[in-house]
């Protein structure tokens, strides 16, 4: 039960963040919607010029840039069909260089400022780099992810989808969010926008209405003068030779194959429908299946970025809506418990095993091991007491030295007044002397017969 639970709660996970043009507020609950891509490339010839006409856009995009972007975004796997955005750092700052396109509806549906980083350029960026603290602007293709309220207001995490050129995005908290740098009183003011630390910023009064459009995997494309990015490119590289000289309008490429099938599992009011994305080479009736390992791991990247990010609030306030974020975090916390306790389980039995073994030995075993550890204790006791009388000899021939030392000085002590006082008895003085120490002054007369 738990692993079907898991099953599903991952296919609808992964409908929400990066099923192509559904509308949150018409999927069903029992509506599936599945991603599948094939490791296998598959040719494809594209008429760029004939999209490009489509938009409507002659004036707006140059076409070379438009032909790079759209080549990259069809390359580009498990995205967010449909919509394309596109930066050009080759116009000045006060120019509309923010573009977002429908490329379903074929239409251009914002065009607006964006504001570069600090270190890139003054009016035009020059300099790109994807370097921590490097206070400069990336060049490239990115994936839009979650919005958030941060520090700027409503923003839009992005994540770089080429090495050495724009993958530090993340780690650089490179997003886009709103600011009035860009805003018609600071242009006229100025002359020119503001700058920022890296990210593109838009004007405030239209951020959050381009974030909820663009949010949840819409390739975004920034490009600048920069010479040595479609050398460096992942997905433009290969196709170096189409951008020399005059544009091409007819391209031949190489992208995986990628199919998103919707297929209705327990409907009982309507006849299940089935239906291919746009880019699917031939349409064929698809069946259920498991997702493979590799849209396992991007569904569970998704559950990993998403998590924390606003579902849409009409699709919340539904009663058929069910939060399986926090569906997946219990069954994830049940599985753990479950693993917890069957490790304890496991330790236990080892050590009943254990016991059982020591209660399983012959008794002659048990008899031995008791006599080996009297005689080891006899053995140590007898050590002990010899120990114990050398040391108490020690000492005892210590207190006799003391001792003696002792009576030695006393009788020492008890000599030296009796010289004293045998030197005072054997002392004679004259008696002249005796008389002028008492101060009589006398002279003594001899008695004569």
């Amino acid at each position: 039960m738990k692993k079907a639970l898991i099953f599903l709660s991952l296919l609808i996970i992964s409908n929400l963040s990066f099923s192509e043009g559904t509308n949150l507020e018409s999927i069903n609950q029992n509506t599936v919607i599945a991603t599948e891509t094939d490791n296998k490339p598959q040719k494809v010839t594209l008429d760029v010029k004939s999209v490009y006409d489509s938009l409507n856009i002659k004036g707006k995009i140059d076409y070379s840039i438009f032909q790079k972007a759209y080549l990259g975004y069809v390359q580009i796997p498990n995205k967010n069909p449909g919509v394309l955005v596109i930066i050009d750092y080759s116009k000045p700052s006060n120019e509309e260089r923010f573009y977002v396109l429908d490329l379903n509806k074929k239409k251009l549906v914002y065009s607006t400022r964006v504001a570069h980083s600090k270190n890139s350029g003054l009016e035009i960026p020059l300099e790109f780099s994807d370097d921590p603290n490097s206070y400069q602007s990336s060049l490239g293709f990115f994936l839009t992810l979650g919005e958030y309220n941060g520090a700027y207001g409503y923003s839009l995490r992005l994540k770089g989808l080429e090495e050495n050129i724009n993958a530090n995005a993340e780690s650089r908290a490179i997003v886009i969010h709103g600011g009035n740098i860009v805003d018609d009183e600071y242009i006229k003011k100025y002359g020119f926008a503001g700058r920022s630390l890296g990210c593109p910023v838009l004007p405030a009064a239209l951020t959050k209405e381009i974030v909820n459009y663009i949010k949840h995997g819409r390739v975004l494309f920034i490009y600048g003068n920069d010479e040595e990015y479609i050398e460096e490119s992942l997905y433009l590289s290969k196709l170096a030779p189409v951008f020399e000289g005059k544009p091409q309008n007819i391209v031949e490429i190489e992208r995986p194959r990628e199919t998103t099938k919707v297929v209705a599992t327990t409907s009982t009011t309507s006849t299940p429908k089935v239906s291919t994305a746009l880019n699917t080479p031939s349409a064929s009736t698809p069946t259920l299946e498991s997702p493979d390992q590799k849209n396992i791991s991007i569904m569970l990247d998704v559950i990993k970025k998403e998590a924390e990010y606003k579902q849409h609030l009409s699709f919340r306030k539904s009663e058929k809506f069910v939060d399986y974020f926090a569906v997946m975090k219990n069954v994830v916390e049940d599985n753990s418990t479950v693993k917890h306790s069957e490790t304890i389980a496991t330790n236990t039995k080892t050590e009943d095993s254990k016991n059982v073994e020591i209660l399983e030995k012959p008794k002659e075993i048990k008899d031995t091991e008791k006599s080996e550890k009297v005689l080891e204790k006899q053995e140590t006791t007898v050590e002990n007491k010899a120990q114990v009388l050398e040391e108490s000899k020690k000492e005892d021939l210590k207190q006799e030295e003391i001792k003696k030392e002792e009576v030695k000085t006393e009788e020492l002590k008890k000599e030296e007044p009796k010289k004293e006082e045998v030197k005072k008895v054997n002392r004679k003085y004259s008696e002249e002397v005796i008389r002028k120490s008492l101060g009589l002054g006398v002279k003594l007369k001899s008695k004569t017969k």
